[in-house]
């Protein structure tokens, strides 16, 4: 039985882990045609062109942004110790080479340097041994070098089979706002008519963890898609934007299960009736925003923009910024000459389901109207 299972989960372990990647076919072209670039060229040295991309380019933008920091970090520090030690102090190799590595390591803690110190030792090193009669003028050619194949690793990261961590991310946000938007429409249907029969606690229960299982998912999505967004991602509007629309969803979720935790609406009396009439209409008009905005996350030109289009979230925003007033308003009116005609529980649970129609209504209007939405426009 053993010998027969641990062939199939190595089968498994391969398909899941295949032997080329993407990443890998991008790096061999572009280490391929940046040997060929440095070894066509009159500038000497051309060699440590493809020797940066390699160590550079990695499978997200990010990653390689921070490697290539950390490198050129590096790589600047090792030429002006290699400089200083080699032409000012002019001191004896054993001594001199001991204090310039001793140096490398000091300022490289101090600029928080994790890969990069360790290319400042080498280019100290190999200039102070190797090219001791030429360390100025080699010193600085691989610095050009280096910097060039960064540039080049980061352009490759974005241009040859870029990273689908972030479409992906908006994908996935898209599909639970509109699995969202189907139950909530399922409540709005309830609330007009009460002979639609709720869900057994079994498929409510599994409806959750199902719902549930893609929030998740999406943040798990979300942490690689943050790689993506370079060296300060808290800073970037996309951050932002995939801040608030995990609060939305987190708010949404929240409420629904509220919602299906109350009891059924009865369509009595006629006052009552007209409440859970206008509570539906409510609702189907939140249905309405949370399926544009879904709309919005799927369009390339959010990702572009790094913004959702302005002038959309302000449709949105109003079809529903004036129902504040109207909700309470109507719920006043209707409960007032009803309020004796039912009991204490059922006028709790109505007005619990008023407030978190009102609370799904405000959720949304926050999350269409930050800063960062309105202060670029999208083009159309």
């Amino acid at each position: 039985m053993d010998h027969n299972h641990h062939p199939q989960q190595s089968k498994r372990h391969h398909a899941q882990h295949p032997w080329l990647t993407r990443q890998d076919l991008r790096l061999a072209v572009v280490t391929g045609l940046s040997a060929g670039l440095g070894l066509l060229s009159p500038i000497p040295y051309g060699y440590y062109l493809p020797l940066t991309t390699t160590a550079v380019l990695a499978s997200t933008y990010g990653n390689s942004m921070r490697l290539g920091i950390q490198r050129l970090l590096g790589s600047l520090m090792g030429v002006i110790i290699l400089i200083i030690f080699t032409r000012g102090l002019e001191l004896p190799l054993p001594l001199g080479l001991g204090l310039a590595l001793a140096t490398t390591r000091l300022f490289g803690g101090i600029l928080g340097l994790q890969v990069g110190y360790k290319v400042a030792g080498n280019i100290i090193v190999m200039g102070w041994l190797v090219h001791e009669q030429v360390e100025t003028v080699w010193g600085p050619i691989r610095l050009f070098w280096t910097g060039l194949g960064i540039v080049i690793s980061l352009w490759a990261s974005q241009s040859i089979w870029p990273s689908r961590s972030i479409p992906t991310l908006h994908q996935q946000f898209a599909s639970l706002l509109a699995a969202i938007e189907q139950e909530l429409s399922t409540e709005s249907r309830r609330l007009k008519d009460d002979s639609i029969s709720a869900r057994s606690p079994k498929q409510q229960q599994a409806n959750r963890i199902s719902l549930q299982t893609q929030l998740n998912a999406a943040r798990q999505q979300q942490a690689m898609a943050q790689m993506e967004l370079g060296v300060n991602p808290e800073q970037h509007p996309l951050h932002e934007l995939w801040s608030s629309i995990d609060l939305l969803a987190s708010q949404l979720l929240t409420s629904l299960w509220a919602i299906r935790s109350l009891s059924a609406p009865i369509q009595k009396p006629e006052k009552i009736k007209q409440l859970h009439q206008k509570e539906a209409e409510l609702l189907d008009i939140l249905c309405k925003q949370i399926l544009s905005i879904s709309s919005e996350l799927r369009s390339p030109k959010t990702i572009s923009y790094q913004k959702l289009n302005p002038q959309a979230m302000l449709k949105i925003k109003n079809l529903s910024c004036d129902y504040g007033q109207w909700l309470e308003q109507t719920t006043h009116d209707h409960l007032a000459t009803e309020h004796s005609q039912i009991s204490k529980q059922r006028f709790r649970q109505i007005i619990l389901r008023v407030t978190l129609i009102d609370y799904i209504r405000s959720a949304i209007i926050e999350a269409v109207s930050i800063p960062s939405m309105t202060a670029i426009s999208n083009k159309s």
